[in-house]
């Protein structure tokens, strides 16, 4: 709150008359209070009584396994395999978890776990582990029909049931390892006797489902990935083991199908994901999760995939990975977003750039590691899910009706625009723009931010996340702990810095900013953000930015006009790994990357420069080494106005 109140105090000293945006502080901070929950439920949601007569009469048909795939699923697996003509991508995701289940049969490399807590006083990184197992190992078994596999999930399924509970402090912790049970029961219920059965179903509602019920969890109002997770994963539970109680099993279930919406709001309308790539993978994997159980086990979701957003949502991970990467704004890093719920969406909605996008993530050789889980050294999970769900008739199918350019936004404040000149095509050109609301979680002070991408090299960088160790991170607060990180200022960005000396943060952390135009055409599109609620406790009554993709959709050109209150200091900036020369009359500056170049031009104000990525306040403890990354910088001081024009065009 410093930053607010020092912003005030500067505006009243410099005699302004125009202090509106600053008082506007006190509703934002009211709005504060609200941005992590909710109370818009799911109107239309199933109840509990109808969901009692729902369990009873699946109770009649069920088979087993249905939980995230079913017996057909499996069969069609078996079927492919049995062909002459496989897939090769189908084929090398069955030789991989075959591979994977065969090197957890070494219980010297792959002991089962004790219960040891991490870091942050969790069981969680062992409960994702047993998950990742159960999996690969009931993927072998179900397919094989060999002993083996089964007999050694036993042994970590009947570990984890001898721990004296599953971490319901971390709910994350005990949501996941129910679902982890839940697999390994469905999965292997053939091999299961009674009593092992009745272990697993004991252990379960009294480790994870009736902590799930009988507590006030701070999940149950989130918008954020813990509402998506946590009651996947019970709510799975609750199907897997409906018959021990079908009365608190629809109690629970009605809670999913009317809380589990809530954290649609990241999302709707346009599929964006508020925090991210990477955060929408498991926000994403868990919705899909409880989906795909729900109708196996229902028969239906209940409408929860008709909410607007959801379908639009499985193209999110696509449309934001760039040639080079992902466009990684907030705590998100620059690898590619892949998930095998992008088989699951493209065969729902008849969406081949998703399937395809997917395939790219082409496995290896199996390699047992002693020193990683299987979670970590190739997520055995996702492949076998990648092949449960991938439907062989989109490996080949066209895409090309996808749009290139667009504009995306989500009821949470989220917004991007994202152009590029192909799909799939590591040479291709991409600029992306964010926009949005900088509470977001995981978010940075980052309004204005750009990536671009062009002849297979990333020139305008983002960081990605800090250490989350770094004492406050997670408090976003206006001259919060968070801010402090240069990766999570606004100088740490590709975008603005008004006036730094006038606030401690150099963005208003409240700010909410919206594009006022956008449009596509032939050679690539525009689009306008009014920036200016990001700058208003800097003295800032105008800040507009241009971002236009042209020349046959390679090149790109940022356009920047700014009115300020009173003369003001202005930094306009873009980090780099390129080599960075500068002209003689530093209107043109030639960037130089693995051996290709990109040539910027400076059309209007300043003039050029060079700066090192770091804080123009000086370093911080937690800040990390940017060593490899300068700042291509335009610097303008002591002006009221100011119209920064920068073209950013391939040299070919």
């Amino acid at each position: 709150m410093m930053s607010a109140l020092v912003s005030v105090v500067l505006a009243i000293v410099l005699g302004l008359t125009n202090i509106v945006p600053y008082l506007s502080v006190i509703p934002d901070m009211v709005k504060v209070g609200v941005d992590y929950i909710s109370l818009d439920r799911y109107r239309d949601a199933i109840g509990k009584e109808e969901l009692i007569a729902e369990i009873k009469k699946s109770d009649d048909n069920l088979s087993h396994p249905f939980v995230l795939a079913d017996g057909d699923a499996f069969d069609l697996v078996r079927k492919e395999n049995n062909e002459e003509n496989k897939n090769e991508y189908a084929k090398a995701l069955y030789d991989y978890i075959i591979a994977n289940a065969d090197g957890l049969l070494d219980t010297d490399i792959y002991p089962v776990m004790p219960y040891v807590l991490d870091e942050e006083d969790s069981i969680l990184p062992i409960s994702r582990e047993v998950i990742n197992r159960m999996v690969v190992l009931g993927y072998a078994w179900q397919l094989t029909d060999e002993e083996k596999y089964a007999v050694r999930a036993w042994a970590d399924l009947e570990n984890v049931c001898s721990y004296d509970d599953w971490c319901t402090s971390h709910f994350l912790a005990a949501a996941e390892m129910a679902l982890a049970v839940s697999i390994g029961y469905d999965w292997f219920y053939d091999y299961l006797n009674e009593a092992q059965k009745k272990l697993l179903e004991k252990t379960t509602w009294e480790y994870a489902i009736i902590p799930a019920l009988e507590s006030n969890h701070w999940f149950t109002w989130s918008k954020n990935n813990w509402n998506s997770i946590c009651y996947s994963g019970i709510g799975i539970a609750c199907m897997t083991f409906a018959d021990y109680d079908a009365e608190k099993s629809a109690e629970f279930l009605a809670k999913c199908y009317k809380n589990m919406p809530i954290a649609f709001e990241n999302f709707t309308p346009d599929g964006v994901y508020a925090e991210g790539p990477g955060y929408c993978q498991s926000g994403m994997n868990s919705i899909v999760y409880f989906i795909a159980s729900s109708r196996n086990f229902f028969g239906t979701d209940f409408g929860m995939s008709e909410i607007d957003g959801f379908r639009q949502l499985g193209s999110f991970p696509v449309y934001i990975t760039t040639p080079a990467g992902m466009f990684n704004f907030g705590d998100n890093k620059a690898e590619k977003c892949y998930t095998p719920v992008l088989h699951w969406y493209a065969k729902e909605y008849a969406s081949p750039l998703l399937c395809v996008y997917q395939m790219s993530n082409m496995p290896g050789n199996f390699a047992v590691n002693s020193s990683e889980s299987t979670e970590r050294n190739g997520s055995g999970r996702d492949y076998a899910l990648s092949s449960l769900w991938f439907n062989s008739e989109y490996a080949n199918a066209d895409f090309s009706n996808e749009p290139l350019s667009m504009y995306l936004k989500s009821d949470v404040g989220q917004s991007l625009v994202l152009m590029r000149s192909a799909y799939l095509d590591e040479n291709a050109t991409f600029a992306g723009i964010k926009g949005g609301y900088n509470f977001i979680n995981h978010g940075d002070l980052d309004i204005g931010t750009f990536v671009f991408d062009s002849m297979g090299e990333r020139w305008a960088e983002e960081l990605g996340p800090g250490s989350y160790d770094a004492p406050g991170y997670f408090m976003n607060l206006p001259a919060g702990g968070r801010w402090k990180n240069y990766c999570k200022r606004a100088e740490g960005q590709n975008t603005l810095v008004i006036n730094p000396g006038a606030t401690l943060d150099d963005q208003y952390v409240l700010a909410e900013c919206g594009f006022t135009s956008f449009e596509e055409n032939a050679n690539g599109g525009y689009a306008l953000l009014d920036m200016t609620d990001a700058y208003r406790m800097n003295g800032c009554i105008k800040a507009e930015r241009g971002f236009e993709l042209y020349n046959n959709r390679t090149s790109l050109k940022i356009t920047d006009n700014i009115k300020c209150l009173v003369k003001s200091d202005i930094y306009w900036f873009m980090h780099t790994k390129a080599k960075i020369e500068i002209s003689e009359d530093r209107k043109t500056a030639m960037l130089t990357l693995n051996g290709k170049q990109l040539k910027a031009s400076l059309q209007a104000d300043g003039v050029f420069s060079v700066m090192p990525a770091k804080s123009l306040k000086g370093e911080y403890e937690y800040d990390s080494d940017y060593s490899d990354i300068t700042k291509l910088t335009v610097h303008l001081e002591n002006v009221k106005t100011a119209e920064i024009v920068v073209a950013l065009e391939p040299v070919i």
